[in-house]
């Protein structure tokens, strides 16, 4: 038996260096990100490594009115803030001082192994040394995970990480094993490694919360209320500073960047009291995130949650007909289902399209990563249906073949889907970026260091080396252009335009602006255009 656990973990740590090597496919191509959230990401890890602290201050933006800021950052009273969660940047910039900014990619993916080192341990101990190692080996090259965990900045495989250490805690109780006493810093560290996983993703409190509530009901019985004590006291009083942090940052104990973009960008506000609730439909639609929007739900969680990874999906729907059978953990898999309905709902509601073309359906589109804890989830589902495969008679002349080749198979498929499928996958994202990291330094090159450069979608590619304003194509932008060209070089960066629109631009748009715009140098199907007076 030991033999056996000590192959286990040598098996799983060749996997997971193979993982670490192929999750750093674009980290190596410069300060580039694919991104606006990563983007964001990587700039206040930064910024709080080096200064102790999540905003930077914008002189321009107190004399224009915060109006310098790329997306996925917001402008209040000349602060650049976050909009999205803080947990990350938090932490990365933390480990970036101590380690240095060349580790910024590695924490993602290295915090990814060692959940699924706790994946095998959980799953050892809920079932079998079989069951929890099949389902480690499959977490690696689930397509979501590995995908995600080579995008580090963001934020959805560090949080299900957090999430999986906590169950670890709960489950597998290590400190009790270890020192063998009824110990109750196990629950204290289940705890934190919640609170963790929601400072880097609060919103995932949206299915956690109805999935704890549920669990609690059908295994009150069982549980030590003692424990659960222990764990929510830990939690609520590490989470405390969150509140504080946003008080900090947005003027609001319970403002995040998410609400405070939403109250500038919403001059109109919605008095929930008054509303006319016509159905329940319409109760739930004001509750939920993206609104309740059933169909658009169904027609996603086929796309994104089924059809997409069908050589998963398929032997998960089997392993969890062989559990309805036998009957086995029904405290893990029917809260299990609960989780999925419950994100299928949220989630599927909502209408985003991550890739330029609307009709493309890609591991890049956003669902892939709200539905991750499911994704993960299914592994042991796949584990037992690949066992149970195994345990056929038509296959007991090659049985030990039979669990390596079907994850041959699928480590296939997911590599296919993963690096190679489609444009937002990670080997066309590399090639794309070797082209973005030489325009950036060019571009660089040909703007001063105090430059404003407005922009379509290339705010990821220039900021912070550059500031930004986005887009062209508006008018706010259009009677700023006066402004930010008496106070600083100005640019615009984008797809290059016809003779016909400079013209109309030099001659009427900007003409009665008092401004002018001149070529600079072209990038492919781009250009770096110069705004200044008219001489």
């Amino acid at each position: 038996m030991a033999s056996e656990f000590r192959r286990d973990l040598i098996i799983l740590a060749a996997a997971s260096l193979l993982f670490l090597f192929s999750s750093q496919v674009l980290s190596f191509v410069g300060p580039i990100f694919a991104s606006p959230d990563e983007t964001a990401n990587a700039f206040f890890a930064e910024t709080f490594a080096a200064q102790g602290k999540l905003y930077s201050f914008e002189p321009l933006n107190t004399v224009l009115g915060d109006v310098l800021f790329p997306r996925s950052l917001l402008s209040i009273d000349g602060r650049i803030l976050p909009i999205s969660f803080v947990g990350l940047p938090l932490l990365f910039g933390g480990l970036i001082k101590l380690f240095g900014f060349w580790s910024l990619s590695f924490w993602t993916p290295l915090f990814a192994i060692l959940a699924v080192f706790a994946w095998y341990a959980i799953f050892r101990q809920w079932f079998n040394r079989q069951i929890g190692f099949w389902s480690a080996l499959l977490l690696l090259i689930t397509p979501a995970w590995w995908y995600w965990s080579a995008r580090p900045l963001m934020h959805n495989v560090l949080a299900v990480s957090f999430l999986i250490f906590s169950v670890f805690f709960l489950a597998v109780r290590p400190i009790k094993q270890k020192f063998k006493t009824n110990s109750r810093l196990d629950y204290v560290l289940a705890g934190l490694m919640l609170s963790a996983s929601l400072w880097i993703r609060a919103s995932e409190i949206f299915w956690l919360v109805p999935l704890a509530i549920f669990v609690l009901l059908i295994t009150w019985k069982k549980i030590s209320w003692s424990a659960v004590l222990f764990f929510l006291v830990t939690l609520i009083i590490s989470l405390a500073p969150m509140l504080f942090l946003n008080n900090s940052l947005y003027g609001n104990y319970f403002s995040t960047g998410y609400t405070a973009v939403s109250s500038v960008v919403n001059s109109v506000d919605v008095n929930y009291e008054t509303q006319n609730f016509t159905s329940l439909r319409d109760r739930i639609d004001s509750i939920l995130p993206f609104g309740f929007h059933p169909r658009a739900a169904l027609r996603n969680v086929w796309h994104y949650g089924l059809f997409m990874f069908w050589w998963l999906t398929i032997p998960a729907a089997v392993g969890l007909w062989v559990v309805w059978r036998r009957g086995v953990r029904a405290q893990y898999f029917v809260p299990l289902l609960v989780a999925a309905a419950i994100l299928g709902i949220v989630y599927g509601s909502s209408a985003i399209h991550d890739n330029p073309d609307a009709s493309a359906i890609t591991i890049g589109n956003s669902y892939s990563r709200y539905w991750l804890p499911l994704f993960v989830a299914i592994t042991p589902l796949i584990a037992m249906a690949l066992v149970k495969l195994s345990e056929w008679n038509f296959f007991k002349k090659i049985k030990k073949i039979v669990l390596p080749v079907c994850f041959v198979i699928f480590f296939a498929l997911s590599f296919n889907l993963v690096f190679l499928s489609s444009d937002d996958a990670l080997w066309p994202m590399r090639q794309r970026s070797i082209i973005v990291a030489a325009v950036h330094e060019r571009v660089l090159e040909l703007t001063e260091p105090e430059a404003v450069i407005i922009v379509d979608r290339a705010d990821k590619l220039f900021f912070p080396d550059r500031r930004v304003r986005y887009p062209l194509r508006d008018e706010t932008t259009y009677g700023l252009m006066p402004k930010l060209a008496a106070e600083v070089p100005l640019y615009y960066y984008g797809i290059t335009f016809p003779q016909s629109d400079l013209d109309y631009l030099n001659n009427e748009k900007l003409k009665g602006l008092g401004l002018q715009i001149d070529f600079v140098e072209s990038f492919g199907g781009e250009t770096l255009y110069r705004i200044s007076f008219l001489q």
